[in-house]
């Protein structure tokens, strides 16, 4: 009796540490060896942590045509914003670092290229111009003439003029263009007396023409233009007399014109003989062209208040700075 009362202790105490050791579905610990079937599983499936429960190859795949799968949802960004052809030729000249690394031919072809386009795309151009005075100054006994003329004292000067020119259209033949500018001239000597004798005052005439027209310019290659603008005008004289104290009366004297004039310009293309040194002046200073100007001009001033006339033809030179 004692012994299977002793026998039945020991096998209910004995049967929960069997089932405890006995695991069916798990590994047991410390036991290498078990199969490890998550390490070596080879079935793809979904993931949780994907988006869309799409593999991680599809994923990369579809990120690398351009898809971003958290903010954009795959729609393509739409923009309707439209580069100017006056931008485009701005950013002209700047290449990412190594772009064309070992590639010196295909960088001289480009240079080329994008000369020859900034040279056409130019909007406007600033004339800086030197008139000699050749004009004729019609007054009572020719005095004007006779005191800026004539003696070792006289200077019959020039006019330098600044006149700003914008195209209004362009083609391949002919642009057309509106201009407006100014200038100031000088010249001076010594005044005579009614018998003839010069006198030692000193007598400067001081002249500011203002000019605006319209002009037609033809380009008759890269390297060179026929240009020509006229208009109205009106032109300031401002009379200075030595022999008068400052602020006496009469010491100082202006008169008002208006008039018109007319003006012709041969341009030479400094640039246009180095495409090297136009693509280096355009990216440095956004100048298209630089010419070298010849220039003719005519002008006629007759409605001053004394009788006096200022009147004829000219010649002179200066340069024009195109820009876009």
């Amino acid at each position: 009796m004692l012994r299977r009362n002793l026998a039945l202790i020991i096998a209910l105490i004995s049967l929960p540490m069997a089932i405890q050791a006995t695991d069916l579905d798990h590994s047991v610990a410390g036991d290498s060896g078990v199969e490890d079937t998550l390490g070596t599983s080879t079935v793809k499936g979904n993931s949780p942590y994907l988006v869309g429960g799409e593999s991680g190859e599809n994923v990369e795949n579809s990120k690398s045509n351009g898809e971003d799968f958290i903010f954009n949802h795959g729609v393509k960004e739409v923009t309707t914003d439209k580069v100017s052809a006056k931008t485009k030729i701005q950013d002209m000249g700047y290449t990412p670092p190594g772009t064309f690394e070992k590639q010196e031919n295909y960088i001289d072809l480009d240079k080329k290229k994008l000369t020859k386009e900034f040279r056409k795309a130019s909007t406007g151009g600033i004339n800086l111009s030197f008139i000699k005075d050749r004009y004729s100054y019609g007054s009572n006994n020719d005095i004007i003439d006779r005191t800026i003329s004539t003696g070792s004292k006289s200077v019959k000067g020039g006019t330098l003029h600044i006149r700003n020119d914008s195209y209004i259209f362009k083609t391949a033949f002919l642009n057309f263009h509106w201009s407006v500018g100014g200038g100031i001239g000088f010249n001076s000597g010594k005044g005579f007396f009614v018998d003839n004798t010069r006198s030692d005052a000193v007598f400067k005439l001081w002249e500011f023409p203002l000019d605006a027209g319209f002009g037609l310019e033809i380009p008759v290659s890269t390297w060179f233009k026929l240009s020509g603008t006229a208009g109205p005008s009106v032109m300031t004289l401002l009379q200075d007399r030595s022999d008068y104290e400052r602020g006496e009366v009469g010491k100082r004297k202006y008169q008002f014109s208006p008039g018109y004039f007319a003006s012709m310009q041969f341009k030479i293309n400094l640039m246009g003989f180095n495409d090297d040194a136009a693509y280096e002046l355009f990216t440095s200073s956004e100048i298209t062209n630089l010419f070298m100007n010849i220039e003719i001009r005519n002008e006629s001033y007759s409605h001053f208040a004394d009788p006096i006339k200022v009147s004829g033809t000219s010649f002179g030179i200066g340069f024009t700075f195109e820009y876009l």
